[in-house]
């Protein structure tokens, strides 16, 4: 059953405020190597946004180009990231990239919306309504953006929010830091209540470690002690010993008893033939 028009027209107008939405946020993304993390975040829901449709379009048989455009937002996020790599490999001013993402990146999103847009005219049905919605999107949409460009800057005040926190860092107190190098560990007190919480919890399980090293330490030097006691031990009482046995002792049977045997069964024989001649 191919989608229903209600189904649809919600879908669309769903996709023109994830386009809306990801300009905004990609407007508030720190200059690589600090967006890196923010970046990736973001991209990955990108990705898991249209991943999320991919069995309800395959069911209802949904429109190629409507499944494709569910993959602008990761386009753009994609687009960003080139750009940034530029500014790092090359001699490419970051201020003329910038220019991306000027006025919550207004231009790509007006792209997404041309190309809904485009769409919406080609299926025909629910024409009106879809583009009342998207409008309804994208003109609110890029008046916040112009003003905020030209004096609000509320762009910046977002990614305070959103990226200020040391999850996002790459120095050393980061969230990428505790995996390239558990070992080194920010444990000096904050001002902030709860990383001092989480710092105090992690000061209690390296302190649990030094303990639980230094038992180890002093068992294993204890067990080498005993062995060399018991070692030196054995070799004073071998060396004790006065004299050494000049024969050893016997044991099983004796060469009578196996002589006796041997006669013996060799009668028994004799006998046994004779009986059978007789």
């Amino acid at each position: 059953m191919p989608l229903k028009h209600f189904t649809e027209t919600f879908l669309v107008v769903v996709l023109g405020a994830v386009i809306a939405l990801t300009g905004l946020l990609t407007a508030t993304l720190p200059n690589l190597p600090d967006g890196a993390l923010p970046w990736a975040a973001l991209f990955i829901l990108s990705v898991v946004y249209p991943l999320s449709l991919y069995a309800l379009f395959q069911r209802r048989r949904a429109d190629n180009t409507f499944r494709n455009l569910h993959w602008f937002p990761a386009g753009m996020l994609l687009v960003w990231l080139m750009l940034q790599g530029a500014v790092l490999g090359s001699s490419v001013d970051s201020e003329s990239v910038a220019l991306y993402s000027w006025g919550w990146t207004l231009v790509p999103v007006v792209l997404g919306f041309v190309l809904l847009v485009l769409f919406c005219l080609k299926v025909i049905r629910r024409r009106t309504p879809r583009l009342f919605f998207l409008a309804l999107i994208l003109i609110p949409f890029a008046a916040a953006a112009f003003v905020s460009q030209q004096e609000e800057h509320w762009e910046k005040e977002v990614a305070v929010v959103l990226w200020s926190g040391d999850f996002w860092k790459v120095d050393e107190t980061g969230f990428l830091a505790s995996w390239v190098n558990e070992d080194v560990k920010n444990l000096d007190t904050s001002e902030d209540k709860m990383e001092e919480d989480w710092r105090e919890r992690l000061r209690m399980q390296e302190r649990r470690a030094e303990r639980i090293a230094a038992r180890l330490d002093e068992e294993t030097e204890d067990d080498s002690k005993m062995m060399e006691d018991s070692t030196s031990s054995t070799g004073r009482e071998y060396d004790s010993v006065s004299s050494k046995p000049s024969e050893l002792p016997e044991s099983g049977f004796g060469w009578n008893l196996i002589i006796l045997t041997m006669i013996g069964a060799y009668c028994a024989t004799l006998n046994e033939s004779a009986r059978k001649r007789a």
